[in-house]
């Protein structure tokens, strides 16, 4: 028996070990053990500090770069230390990691696609979450929404495909009561086969209901971003997106039409707001941050 086999413990989450190590807490499933999950972070710390330009994704609050470890081919995300405030935050919610995990999960079991997270490991301080990783398997081949989107402009029956999926995606987590406040075009995969994946997992609310403005602003972020983003999409792209939202959440006619007013003035205020920002990672990336 290993080392890590004799010493493990069944963690809080279900499918899940606990063990500390590496003044790291460690959450992980069986087919991964600490030391490839600490072997993982270890690569991920090194290629921040010295290829940060081949990091798949790199901000001031998270980074994810591809590591192969245990066996596995994984997607490493660090959420950097962002201070007393938000670790104050995550002492309330759970830290990014752990909520990750569990958005992963809510979204699979709606059988909707989401990495598989395979550990989730937190640096502690006085009780307060300090940092925050999550492993969750890479997928190979997939592309963010607006780096795929160039694959779909002359494919029409293709593109309304896409709409309908994502419209079904949207429909489907509202009607759950759970709200991707983060729900970016970037925060899309897309597969070789057209399949949408659901990433960026900590930024997933549970709500009893989905309310008004929720609903409001998560379509509103949709559509500014599709027309900064794709000015060549026409209306005959937008209405299958619709149609298979409203049949997920059906909403009255007048419903539908005051939602779809609200959620006209929401993009106009943002397309406002972006036009006065610096966008200095265009060129490396369509979707520069906002």
């Amino acid at each position: 028996m290993s080392a890590d086999a004799a010493t493990r413990s069944p963690g809080p989450t279900p499918g899940f070990y606990e063990a500390r190590e590496g003044g790291l807490r460690v959450l992980y499933r069986e087919g991964l053990n600490v030391r490839a999950v600490l072997s993982a972070i270890r690569a991920h710390r090194r290629c921040v500090a010295e290829r940060r330009a081949e990091c798949e994704a790199y901000g001031p609050a998270s980074s994810v770069s591809r590591v192969t470890a245990g066996g596995l081919d994984l997607a490493v995300k660090w959420n950097h230390p962002r201070g007393l405030r938000a670790s104050l935050s995550d002492l309330w919610r759970g830290s990014r990691g752990m909520r990750a995990a569990a958005g992963a999960e809510r979204v699979t079991q709606l059988g909707l696609a989401a990495p598989r997270t395979w550990a989730v490991a937190e640096s502690r301080l006085a009780g307060l979450v300090v940092e925050s990783f999550v492993l969750s398997g890479f997928c190979s081949g997939a592309l963010p929404l607006p780096a795929a989107a160039p694959r779909y402009r002359e494919d029409g029956a293709r593109r309304r495909a896409l709409a309908t999926q994502l419209g079904e995606t949207l429909g489907r987590l509202h009607a759950a009561g759970l709200d991707h406040s983060d729900l970016k075009h970037s925060n899309l995969l897309v597969t070789q086969e057209d399949e949408l994946v659901l990433i960026d997992l900590d930024s997933l609310a549970r709500s009893r209901r989905i309310g008004w403005r929720r609903r409001v602003r998560a379509l509103g972020q949709l559509e500014a971003y599709a027309r900064d983003l794709y000015p060549w999409l026409g209306r005959g792209d937008r209405l299958p997106f619709l149609r298979a939202y409203f049949r997920q959440t059906p909403l009255a006619t007048g419903q539908r039409s005051r939602l779809l007013a609200d959620v006209e003035r929401w993009v106009q205020r943002r397309l406002t707001y972006w036009a006065g920002r610096p966008r200095p990672g265009r060129d490396r990336f369509p979707l520069a941050p906002r």
